[in-house]
């Protein structure tokens, strides 16, 4: 399903600057307006040009427009075929807005709603906190073969959410896109190439806590970090989330997984008995 999205506005209430605008969009051939090149994803103002595309504001400029094709007449300065355009590799449509007595032209992009997904994910990211993460025994005292255990706070085991509002002639489509974080994984770094995952936060360490319950967030180096040069092992601890969106019109669907985190250096130590007699 093909939506509509990125808008080129301009307003022209006086003969001014109705003549401005068949200056710009009526008459040609038609060169792109100088104006920065724009993708269907951005917005912004640029003097007296308005990009209106994916908004994550509660509000939108052109959500209570009437729509209309406008007629290029020759009578307006236009010809035939004025009213489509392709910029960027993009199909853009030009529509009429008519809203509280004011006229806007609005050119509108032809964009899938796996593009506007795409779009809502990379905002996704932007809001995903890194999570803060914890050891047990603490990076700097790790034993061989005592099982380390990682975690994360579960308070923060929430999911965060962006909406996209995006205008169209058949009305503003919003498309929810949520981030679930979903599981840990935790690369040792010891050489061993086994990497843990385990779904959840983890079990927060505590001497109680250890007695009584087990947890899958968990690792027993074999081997001490002393075999590396620099007396440490470099491990990774992620977070995975999973992204979903899901559309006002019912179409749903799911973007790939988000991993984030941090790197660790951990020094795990390898005890020697000693037999006294």
């Amino acid at each position: 399903m093909n939506l509509m999205r990125r808008v080129w506005c301009a307003a022209f209430p006086s003969a001014k600057t109705l003549w401005v605008i068949l200056a710009l969009v009526l008459i040609g051939p038609l060169p792109a307006p100088r104006v920065p090149a724009v993708r269907a994803s951005e917005a912004g103002v640029d003097g007296d040009h308005i990009f209106a595309g994916i908004s994550y504001n509660s509000q939108h400029s052109l959500t209570k427009c009437d729509w209309s094709l406008p007629i290029p007449t020759y009578g307006l300065g236009g010809r035939t075929g004025a009213t489509t355009r392709e910029w960027n590799g993009t199909t853009w449509v030009l529509h009429e807005c008519t809203k509280e007595e004011t006229s806007l032209l609005v050119w509108v992009p032809e964009v899938s709603t796996e593009t506007i997904a795409e779009s809502s994910r990379d905002v996704v990211r932007e809001r995903v906190p890194l999570l803060d993460q914890s050891f047990s025994p603490p990076p700097t005292r790790g034993v061989v073969k005592t099982p380390t255990w990682f975690w994360v706070h579960p308070a923060l085991w929430v999911p965060v959410s962006v909406t996209a509002q995006v205008p169209t002639p058949r009305g503003i489509v919003t498309m929810t896109t949520t981030a679930t974080p979903q599981s840990l994984e935790f690369h040792p770094g010891d050489g061993s190439g086994e990497v843990v995952e385990c779904d959840g936060p983890g079990v927060p360490w505590t001497p109680l806590i250890s007695r009584v319950l087990t947890t899958d967030c968990v690792y027993e180096y074999p081997v001490p970090s002393s075999v590396r040069d620099s007396g440490m092992f470099r491990a990774r601890l992620d977070v995975v989330w999973s992204v979903t969106w899901r559309t006002n019109l019912g179409a749903s669907g799911r973007l790939p997984d988000l991993r984030l985190g941090t790197s660790h250096h951990l020094r795990v130590r390898e005890l020697q008995a000693v037999i006294t007699r």
